[in-house]
This record gives C-alpha cells, sequence and structure tokens, in this order.
C-alpha cells in the first residue's frame, strides 16, 4: 500500500518539516512504493486526510484518468489529466503515476519563474499558469513523473487535490477497485496494518504448500 499525498489545513512553521520514509519493493519486475509514512518533526499535524495508492488493486480501468479529466477540463483525454495509469504488458500489470505531494518538492525548487511553489496553506506544490512559461524544468526534475504540459496552453499542470471539492480528489471517487482511496490518517494507519497482516498471512500460506 502506498500513501502517496497529504492535504494540510493548516500551515506549519518554516522550521517544521514533515521526514519521508519511502519503502521500495519489487514486484514483478517492476519497483513499486509500499508505503510511505509521513512524521512531524516538530509542530502540530496539520493533515486532515491522505490520498491512498494502493497499487496491487489497480485493474488499469482508467476511470480516475477519466474522472479527472472531465472535472478540470469538461472532456475526457488522458492527455488533460492530472493523475496517469501506467500498464506494463509484459508483467500485465498497471499502477498508478501521481503526485507524490513531495514536502520538499524538486519541481518548486528548479522553476525559474516561481510559477511552481509550496502552498503553505495546502502544505503542496502548486502551478500557477499565469506565471508558467512552458520551460518544463518542473516536469524533467519530477521523480514520479507526475506533471505535464497542456496540449492547448503548452503550460506545466500538476494534481491540486482537486482544491475546493468538499468531497476530496475526484480519483478516488471514480475509482472502482479501492486502488485509490480519500481517508483519513487514523483508518489510513489501520488499513496498512491489515495490508501487512495479509501479506504475512499469504507468505505463511505458500511457505507451507511448498513444504
Amino acid at each position: 500500500m502506498r500513501t502517496c499525498c497529504v492535504r494540510g489545513s493548516r500551515a506549519l512553521p518554516d522550521s517544521d518539516y514533515r521526514k519521508k520514509e519511502v519503502m521500495i519493493g519489487k514486484t514483478g519486475g517492476i519497483d513499486r512504493t509500499r508505503g510511505v509514512n509521513y512524521t512531524i518533526m516538530k509542530g502540530e499535524l496539520i493533515m486532515d486526510k491522505l490520498l491512498i495508492y494502493d497499487q496491487e488493486k489497480c485493474t488499469g480501468c482508467r476511470s480516475c484518468v477519466v474522472g479527472c479529466s472531465l472535472y478540470h477540463e469538461g472532456e475526457c483525454s488522458k492527455l488533460l489529466s492530472r493523475i496517469n495509469v501506467v500498464r506494463n504488458e509484459r508483467y500485465g500489470e498497471s499502477f498508478v503515476a501521481g503526485c507524490d505531494l513531495c514536502t520538499d518538492p524538486p519541481c518548486a525548487a528548479v522553476c525559474p519563474t516561481g510559477a511552481c511553489a509550496l502552498d503553505p496553506k495546502m502544505g503542496i506544490a502548486k502551478i500557477d499558469a499565469a506565471k508558467c512559461i512552458g520551460c518544463k524544468e518542473c516536469l524533467i526534475h519530477c521523480p514520479f513523473g507526475a506533471i505535464s504540459i497542456h496540449p492547448i496552453t503548452k503550460k506545466s499542470f500538476k494534481c491540486d487535490l482537486c482544491e475546493g471539492r468538499t468531497d476530496g480528489p475526484v480519483c478516488a471517487d471514480w475509482c472502482p477497485s479501492g486502488a485509490i482511496t480519500w481517508m483519513s490518517p487514523e483508518i489510513a494507519a489501520k488499513a496498512k496494518k491489515r495490508h501487512k497482516l495479509q501479506e504475512r498471512i499469504n507468505a505463511a500460506t505458500m511457505a507451507k504448500e511448498v513444504s
């Protein structure tokens, strides 16, 4: 299970940072992020909900892509979606490719105009289309491939957690398999524990069958 991003309710002081620990596992020849833990170094917890990507549940239906493009752009096109689904035909696997909403985003660090910057209220990097010159520096430096160039405006755009939508990100509502969910940190922690327990049970069952 991959805890991908967070939504802030208020900003932390400049001296407060979240430490992100990423555990990488390999499944079917594909590097997958199995879990991301957000820890407050100082100050108060500012997140109210988490956007969870459970890659093992992704069926590759791309419903999240359709919902995202319709909500933001009013039309169905993967070129206009702020979230993508990558399909590996060799292994028959699909996984969600979305913004990890880094606390120290490399996209914002390399932007020459300040168009891409960390929003202190949301706690995520946002792109101001009015300032964007389409240089693609943010796209090049994003390690998650989560930034795209708009086919019409030729400017960068990325996930903004559907800011202003009371029900949270559209992708979570449209996902039929539960691969993308929008939940509180407490529920997310319980889900992660259940996931780890199920992995242990599966491993024990396989070991018993082999012996």
